[in-house]
């Protein structure tokens, strides 16, 4: 099975405290050769995939049990980053851009707050 950058980078980092601790089980080159090849898969991860990782986990942080939270970059300069958040069933719960990761994630967090009986209607 081929892992992806960061799952290989965390392998990587695991095997430092091991050799540090008893350099006879690791040697110094497999710990050479693990963290190059960690490096030279994560230089060659867009720079966006990282961004999105951390817009997935700020929106995904806000949102409720049942709840699937979708990040996408937008062509939009002043709001780069989107969600929607949908539930088991696959329907829209909350769609937002935001200008930051906190910021998107903030919205999502206020539209999914249940409204209050008597929210928008014109008074009788």
């Amino acid at each position: 099975m081929k892992q992806n950058a960061i799952t290989q980078a965390i392998g990587a980092l695991k095997l430092v405290p091991i050799f540090v601790n008893n350099p006879a089980i690791i040697s110094r080159a497999t710990l050479i050769g693990a963290s190059a090849e960690a490096v030279t898969l994560l230089e060659a991860l867009p720079a966006v995939t990282a961004e999105l990782a951390e817009v997935f986990r700020c929106v995904d942080a806000v949102i409720n049990d049942g709840q699937i939270a979708y990040v996408t970059p937008t062509r939009c300069p002043e709001y780069p980053y989107g969600a929607v958040i949908a539930d088991s069933k696959g329907q829209i719960c909350a769609a937002a851009m935001g200008k930051t990761k906190e910021g998107l994630a903030e919205l999502i967090r206020l539209k999914l707050v249940p409204q209050q009986k008597g929210c928008g209607e014109d008074a009788a």
